[in-house]
């Protein structure tokens, strides 16, 4: 059966079924594989550089761009040698197997490890999705790239609004200390002691009576008031915090 993808390129490598050389037709199926590619991926990273993620939407508009490319240089770029060995098997996707592998290296890149969990996999996920849309785009699977990106986007966009209301269930805790006093060590210690699990933390430098404070606020995973109240508790008694203010979202 064949496909609409098929029939867009044949139709391109026709040269628009006479109209034009051969050569231009397939010009044109490269420019419109890399505008393709660009289009994609920078829907995808517009939402990553709208949320001010460190790989935006250059990044993403690049490796889909050179992605779509390398995956063109494999499909047409090898002509010559083919038609000197007509009875040789070439393999594309040797190609695209290897840009899967570098862009892994890419995404590891913009994941951390911070003290109290890791941030960047999204990221890291969607510098994967635009390679494959890039790939997509770049074999001529026009469809598959357009669907894709469609998902992609839904999944960003509307999984962050379920993550936000799960995420309202989430005890928070904000403390104030002496800008001088280090103290997230110990918070996560005690934290620790009474089995909380800390989902991130946030520290500010404030304004306080004249002079500085540092203000923490910790956002735990979801867990028993009690819990809680025990740790609250702890805190109060074992950092002494100038303020303290915690609220338990049912």
């Amino acid at each position: 059966m064949t496909t609409i993808d098929q029939i867009i390129s044949s139709w391109f490598n026709s040269g628009f079924n006479g109209a034009v050389p051969l050569w231009v037709g397939n010009l044109c199926l490269i420019f419109l594989s890399i505008i393709l590619a660009i289009a994609f991926s920078g829907i995808i990273g517009f939402e990553r550089e709208y949320y001010g993620h460190a790989a935006g939407l250059r990044t993403h508009i690049l490796v889909a761009t050179g992605s779509a490319i390398v995956m063109m240089i494999s499909i047409y770029g090898f002509a010559a040698w083919d038609a000197a060995h007509p009875d040789a098997v070439r393999d594309p996707a040797r190609l695209a197997a290897q840009i899967v592998t570098g862009i892994g290296f890419l995404g590891a890149g913009t994941i951390l490890q911070t003290g109290t969990g890791i941030k960047g996999l999204t990221t890291a996920t969607t510098i994967w999705i635009v390679m494959a849309i890039g790939i997509a785009c770049g074999s001529g699977n026009f469809v598959i790239a357009a669907l894709g990106t469609a998902l992609a986007f839904v999944a960003l966009v509307m999984m962050r609004k379920i993550e936000e209301t799960i995420a309202k269930r989430n005890p928070i805790l904000v403390l104030l200390f002496p800008s001088d006093k280090a103290v997230l060590a110990d918070l996560l210690s005690i934290a620790g002691n009474h089995n909380i699990k800390i989902l991130s933390t946030e520290s500010l430098l404030v304004d306080r009576e004249g002079g500085k404070a540092i203000q923490i606020t910790i956002r735990m995973k979801h867990t028993p008031d009690n819990s809680v109240s025990l740790f609250v508790d702890d805190i109060r008694v074992s950092l002494k915090p100038l303020d303290l203010k915690y609220t338990i979202n049912n």
